[in-house]
């Protein structure tokens, strides 16, 4: 009877997980909502980008394709980001983190040739330019990372990808995860204006990077 009441206890107690506490199991796929509302309006759905979790020595990592490149960041400072850009968003436009994860496990040889696939890829430009005029080119975006590195399992057959947009792609594989858990991201940690401003600053420069190149690259 003790051990129900306890148990009761720490049930009641526990509250919701926090994003940087909740694991994911190696092929993960984390869909974000309210992340850009140029993909989404363009493509007429509500996922706006998507990536995916990997483990390296006891540690997870996401994978993205995002301006200014494809790159791979720790699981806590991946959500520690996505909680900056929300304490600077009205409640409507939160952005939310959604994870799906598959319904059989990876085998060790599947995430031997993803996480390769992966590696290679890091620091490749980020391009939508392969989506708008059909046809692969130098770039990779979000849906087209994620969707080649699902191919390189051996599980998925996806054809023209770089045509696969983050909400095309989120219908897509749902026969073969769990249901989406929307994930409660951590409060961001304060920081000083100083640290603010640089962080911010160094974003700048690199969107405005991104965008006259990638705008460049349409020209021919």
């Amino acid at each position: 009877m003790n051990s129900l009441v306890l148990s009761a206890l720490l049930i009641l107690g526990a509250g919701p997980q926090t994003a940087a506490s909740i694991n994911l199991p190696e092929g993960t796929l984390l869909f974000l909502t309210n992340a850009s509302s140029v993909v989404e309006r363009s493509t007429g759905g509500e996922i706006g980008h998507v990536a995916l979790a990997f483990a390296e020595e006891g540690q997870t990592y996401i994978y993205e394709a995002t301006p200014a490149k494809v790159r791979r960041v720790s699981q806590d400072e991946y959500f520690a980001e996505l909680a900056r850009i929300n304490r600077r968003r009205d409640a409507d436009e939160q952005v939310e983190a959604r994870a799906m994860r598959p319904k059989r496990a990876y085998t060790d040889a599947e995430l031997a040739a993803m996480r390769s696939f992966l590696s290679e890829q890091i620091g490749r430009r980020y391009s939508v330019k392969n989506y708008v005029k059909g046809k692969p080119g130098d770039g990779i975006h979000c849906a087209e990372l994620a969707s080649t590195t699902l191919n390189e399992s051996g599980r998925y057959e996806f054809d023209r990808r770089y045509r696969i947009h983050p909400h095309a792609l989120y219908l897509a594989v749902q026969p073969t995860h769990l249901p989406p858990q929307s994930l409660t991201l951590p409060a961001a940690a304060s920081e000083t204006w100083c640290v603010r401003s640089q962080r911010r600053c160094a974003e700048w420069f690199t969107w405005c990077g991104w965008s006259c190149r990638e705008a460049w690259s349409f020209c021919w």
